[in-house]
């Protein structure tokens, strides 16, 4: 046998060598057991927040969804959402800040933009 697979060999190789013990095997489970903890824990909170913000995702998607739209909406495209007086919510491509005084909708719900998969993303403000 060559030196190089002796060396690899987890006892040793003649009388006289000493005999290899495992000792504080206990701390090492230990500690692998607070690893595997740790990284199951870190991946359970990226989960966590995955579903949260697809939830958000879903909901934007069917409140944007849920407005009569007057135009043909475009992928890639800014929209914004307002509400008339009377309740009724419309999309616009004009920006909350475009309005004058005189024309400004009751009130603004947010700015949104439509992917390619047809998931309204909001846009953060």
């Amino acid at each position: 046998m060559t030196e190089e697979k002796k060396a690899l060999l987890p006892y040793g190789t003649s009388p006289s060598f000493p005999a290899i013990e495992v000792t504080y095997t206990a701390e090492w489970d230990g500690h692998l057991a607070g690893k595997a903890r740790d990284t199951i824990t870190a991946r359970a909170e990226e989960i966590k927040t995955d579903y949260s913000e697809l939830s958000q995702l879903a909901k934007d998607t069917e409140f944007v969804n849920a407005i009569e739209k007057r135009f043909e909406v475009q992928v890639g495209k800014d929209y914004y959402v307002y509400e008339r007086e009377r309740g009724l919510k419309f999309l616009s491509i004009i920006a909350p800040h475009e309005w004058t005084v005189a024309t400004k909708p009751h009130q603004y719900h947010g700015w949104f933009r439509l992917s390619p998969d047809g998931t309204w993303i909001r846009n953060p403000e």
